[in-house]
């Protein structure tokens, strides 16, 4: 089992008066989670599922990172290729998708997306 890695950085703008709420999907019928915390802060926001996370206001994340792990197991026989989509609730953009594949299966896929605000 490899584990391949990918980093990745994201500006987003907070656009609503809504709290600004993240659903992280995984496709391609891969198994995955996440982990979501604020960039240099230990705490963690959420893990695992990641299904409308509230991660607060727009006056609140103005000028923050919010630093996204997603670890994705190629568990499909009938791909390697894995996709994730980020939807951020009141944000424009407010869909990030990557696609991107390992070499075998059963590897692993590590996204570290950092969304600025």
């Amino acid at each position: 089992m490899k584990v391949k890695k990918r980093t990745e950085t994201v500006q987003l703008k907070a656009d609503g008066t809504d709290d600004v709420i993240l659903t992280i999907t995984i496709g391609n019928a891969q198994i995955g989670a996440s982990l979501v915390r604020f960039k240099n802060n230990p705490d963690l926001l959420g893990k695992g599922e990641i299904q409308n996370l509230n991660l607060g206001s727009k006056t609140a994340l103005a000028g923050k990172t919010v630093t996204v792990t997603t670890n994705i197991l190629d568990a499909n026989e009938q791909t390697n290729g894995v996709v994730v989509t980020y939807f951020f609730h009141a944000c424009q953009p407010p869909v990030t998708t990557f696609h991107d594949k390992v070499d075998n299966d059963g590897d692993i896929f590590s996204f570290i997306v950092d969304f600025n605000f």
